[in-house]
């Protein structure tokens, strides 16, 4: 009988253990029955235990609130009566539950009815969502929450969601409904017999009028259509690029109608021109764009001119996926409503994003006891009738299910005998790309395809790299190595032995398999279980070898930078001697599954079914994988070379065996130019740091373009600076490299929190340093005089930055300690962010194995290190940072600089140069307050 009954619980308590006396201070339940709302319940509860101050302002439920509430006690039979017969559902539902039946329990009460969590069900059938908080969740639907953290408001909006959940699995057709119902038999919601409700209803009711047309079922699996929606294009000769910017001159035209906050942009137009003049006369270009003069539209509008005319396809390529996302959502859409010709724009990534169907298939029929797998079996289930592109990034998966998406991704077996060729979405997403005016990929898919033999990417020759100051950074990654313990544990275990869930005990389950031909593959079960011991052993001593020559032992990520030919040690000799062993171990493996494989012909293949020729497929691919980490390890440990920095990397509080081997050219510049840069007609580098001292020469070096004598464009931002930004200088800051660091920690915090007193608003503090950051983090959160401000810190527990920024967005007062990712990539427009603090100029250290190496070949050269690199580096490192602050014309915002070096070393003036030019302060803090103050007041 499926259940039609349903309470919708949600608590709110004095802590999260029942077990460690924590009560309820307020109870809300909301029946739903037939799918509706019939009836609500709500109390304050009178926990006979004082309310903490952090609960109090979390839900604004104070003492007084429940000073003369019922004891649960007096509301226990109501309770009881309002759940019987009833599914209890709740938000986290756990949670809940765990409570209410530790009261229940003390009045001789207890639920034993099913159960609903509306976490867990979001997550399957909202697959995409970027956030299962209830607060996240009733934004994105649109559904009202008036006071989050109040046990009326969250039940209101939990029974919504429940509904809406009901709604959205009521859609989904019979065959999608019978494979999720399945599956739920290991979630933590009773949800299968409900499902067997909805499929019953549909088998009733099925009718062909009443099926999705927007669904195919292939096989086994429901799809979404994809149609394509733009029509044969009426050629009408060569647009011309005066008569498109004609568009953009005008503030009150077409585009106004389509994007209401649009305004004319001088300094966009003339990139615009500039850029469509390089593109048709062939030259490279490099073109610095502040923030606000409107980039995107200003690369995206001539490379649509000239690709239409042309007929030839643009690459962009970006650093971040958020940029690509913006693009994608926000300016080509914009675009195709405002030019006056169709165009196309597809993205590209590496095969790894896209899913496999046929893989997905099989891997659906086996039954799984990891909880993980199995929830995300049922959100790609329920995403498969939703996304036309299959791409992982559509999806919110748990981090257990990413293990998963490793047996699920577009590989070498996905195309042969592929029964889903025709919706393939890789193939699909190349047939796009081939076709389209504009092809969108990121920085390091485009390095890698360089020397592919297989080339993802189609046949360019102009090319828009967004985000150019981290192109020489992603080119110097693509092109090195990595060796970890972690990568090759995880590849042995995949590979397994004869007795193993692995490849080898795959392989010759295979029906069609001679054993008697592959009896010399059981070999390898000694040789996989003596790969994996040398291996540990061999991370550990590196381990070891790091930890005994480390200098900071207050660190927990500690980098060792090394030479082979310089190492001179019995330690490193013994390293040295069992990265041979492994080495030598890893060749028998090799020789033992080459011969299996060679065994193999084209013919056999043919006969194979599905399951077994994606078995085939895996054996092969972890078989070039291991070839690969055998050749890494030799490079970087056995072949030395002036052009190359190598270095180790542990974790000093983690695994004795945490440690990794890295290897990276010291300068990709003569690669760029030869390999790239020479074979394209044109490329156009942009991004809003590319100068240092008003000069592009660094850049230019850096990525090879020195020998093409590219052109040059710096576009000034049409913000007012001098009126929207005041520079505070604290001159009486410590001399950083003169106190410890607990010191200056300490003197950071006591600046963060005087601006915080004046400003009462919002603070982001940019660090250099993970282990400043969090002495400052703790001496904020023990400042009483902070109490009324949330204290945020990147890797101190806090989340994600995306949950970081989010957070901050929300409360009125707030301080986020950021470092890393913060510097650039987040905006905090408007009342998001009041003032900017820059705790340190934000130097590379120079223990950095690269920094090192590169300011030693620097130094050979006759060059100085520091001038020509690290002070280059820093600063544009800094121009980011300052980005941050300012994200629109109506912004106004403070720029605090604690650092002294601005203004007591030669080079501070360059740091200062760099942006646009400000009024300056330079006072100690207790006079600098009264400025803030006026500063502020002058709104």
């Amino acid at each position: 009988m499926n259940v039609q009954r349903y309470v919708v619980v949600d608590l709110e308590t004095t802590g999260n253990s029942a077990k460690k006396g924590d009560k309820i201070i307020q109870i809300a339940a909301i029946l739903i029955e037939n799918g509706k709302i019939v009836d609500r319940y709500m109390s304050f509860v009178n926990p006979l235990q004082k309310i903490p101050t952090f609960i109090e302002q979390l839900t604004g439920i104070s003492n007084e609130m429940v000073e003369s509430a019922p004891t649960f006690n007096e509301i226990a039979n109501d309770l009881q009566s309002f759940l019987e017969n009833s599914t209890f559902v709740a938000h986290n539902v756990y949670f809940d539950l765990t409570f209410l039946q530790e009261e229940l329990s003390n009045y001789g009460f207890q639920f034993t009815g099913p159960i609903l969590d509306t976490v867990e069900l979001s997550r399957i059938v909202f697959p995409t969502n970027k956030s299962y908080k209830l607060s996240d969740i009733s934004d994105e639907f649109n559904i009202l929450h008036e006071n989050p953290h109040r046990a009326d408001s969250d039940a209101e909006v939990t029974a919504l969601l429940l509904l809406k959940i009901f709604d959205k699995l009521k859609t989904l057709p019979i065959i999608s409904l019978q494979q999720l119902s399945r599956l739920s038999r290991s979630f933590i919601s009773d949800i299968e017999e409900i499902l067997e409700g909805f499929i019953a209803e549909k088998l009733i009711s099925l009718k062909k009028r009443e099926e999705r047309t927007d669904l195919e079922v292939v096989r086994s699996l429901a799809l979404k259509k994809e149609y394509d929606l733009i029509a044969d294009e009426i050629e009408v000769g060569k647009w011309d690029l005066s008569d498109i910017l004609a568009i953009f001159q005008q503030d009150n035209g077409k585009i106004k109608s389509v994007f209401p906050s649009y305004r004319v942009r001088e300094e966009q137009l003339q990139m615009m021109q500039e850029i469509y003049e390089s593109l048709t006369t062939h030259q490279h270009e490099l073109i610095e764009a502040a923030t606000g003069s409107g980039k995107s539209l200003a690369y995206l509008v001539p490379s649509l001119i000239f690709s239409k005319n042309e007929k030839k396809s643009i690459l962009i390529s970006t650093f971040t996926t958020n940029l690509q996302s913006q693009l994608l959502e926000g300016d080509i859409p914009l675009l195709k409503k405002v030019l006056p010709f169709q165009f196309t724009a597809a993205i590209l990534k590496g095969r790894r994003h896209y899913l496999c169907l046929q893989k997905f298939e099989q891997i659906l029929k086996e039954t799984e006891n990891n909880y993980d797998y199995n929830l995300t079996k049922a959100q790609i289930l329920i995403w498969l009738t939703e996304t036309i592109t299959g791409d992982l990034d559509e999806l919110n998966i748990p981090s257990g299910g990413k293990a998963l998406w490793n047996h699920l991704h577009v590989d070498d077996s996905s195309f042969v005998k592929n029964p889903f060729a025709e919706h393939c979405f890789y193939q699909r997403a190349k047939e796009k790309a081939n076709k389209a005016n504009l092809i969108i990929t990121n920085h390091a898919l485009l390095i890698s395809d360089i020397h592919r033999e297989k080339r993802i990417l189609p046949d360019y020759e102009e090319v828009i790299i967004d985000e150019a100051h981290h192109f020489h950074r992603v080119a110097t990654e693509q092109l090195g190595m990595r060796f970890s313990y972690v990568n090759v544990h995880i590849l042995l275990n995949q590979i397994g032995t004869s007795q193993s869930n692995g490849n080898v005990h795959k392989f010759l389950q295979i029906p069609e398999i001679d054993e008697n031909k592959h009896q010399h593959l059981l070999a390898i079960d000694e040789l996989v279980t003596e790969v994996q011991e040398e291996c540990d052993q061999l991370f550990s001593s590196i381990h070891s070898y790091v930890l005994v020559r480390q200098r900071d032992t207050s660190m927990n990520r500690i980098s060792y930078r090394f030479n082979t030919d310089v190492e001179n040690n019995r330690a490193w000799s013994a390293i040295l001697e069992l990265a041979k062993r492994v080495t030598f171990k890893m060749s028998d493996m090799i020789r033992l599954i080459e011969k299996s494989l060679q065994i193999l012909d084209d013919k056999f293949e043919e006969t194979l079914s599905i399951k077994d020729k994606i078995v085939c497929e895996e054996f092969k691919s972890n078989f070039q994988k291991l070839s690969d980490s055998k050749c890494k390890l030799e490079n970087i440990l056995f072949t030395q070379s002036e052009q190359n920095v190598t270095w180790i990397e542990i974790d000093a509080k983690g695994a004795k065996n945490a440690a990794s081997l890295y290897a990276q050219p010291l300068q990709v510049a003569d690669f760029l130019a030869d390999e790239y840069f020479a074979k394209k007609q044109s490329a156009i580098l942009t991004s809003a740091t590319l100068t240092v001292k008003h000069s592009f020469t660094f850049i230019i070096d850096m990525i090879g373009l020195t020998d093409f004598y590219p052109k040059r464009l710096k576009i000034d931002s049409p913000y007012v600076y001098k009126k929207q930004v005041k520079l505070f200088i604290p001159n009486d800051m410590p001399q950083v490299n003169e106190v410890s660091l607990d010191e200056y920690s300490e003197a950071v915090a006591a600046n963060i929190g005087s601006v915080a007193q004046i400003t009462e608003g919002k603070i982001l503090a940019l660090f250099t340093s993970y282990e400043m950051l969090r002495k400052t983090y703790q001496l904020l959160k023990e400042d009483e005089t902070l109490e009324d401000y949330m204290i945020l810190g990147q890797g101190t527990g806090s989340g994600s930055r995306l949950r970081l920024t989010k957070n901050f967005k929300q409360f009125e007062k707030a301080i986020l300690l950021g470092t890393s990712s913060f510097w650039e990539g987040v905006d905090f427009p408007g009342e998001d962010l009041t003032a900017l603090m820059i705790v340190r100029l934000p130097f590379a250290s120079p223990d950095n194995p690269i920094v090192a190496a590169k300011s030693a070949q620097l130094e050979l050269e006759g060059r100085n290190a520091f001038y020509d690199y690290s002070l280059p580096e820093a600063i544009l490192r800094f121009k980011q940072g300052f980005g941050r602050l300012i994200r629109n014309e109506d912004d106004r915002g403070i720029l605090f600089v604690l650092d002294n070096r601005i203004i007591t070393a030669n080079y501070g003036k360059d740091f200062i140069n760099s942006i646009p030019e400000l009024e300056i302060e330079k006072n100690p803090m207790h006079i600098l307050t009264h400025s803030i103050d006026q500063w502020i007041s002058k709104k």
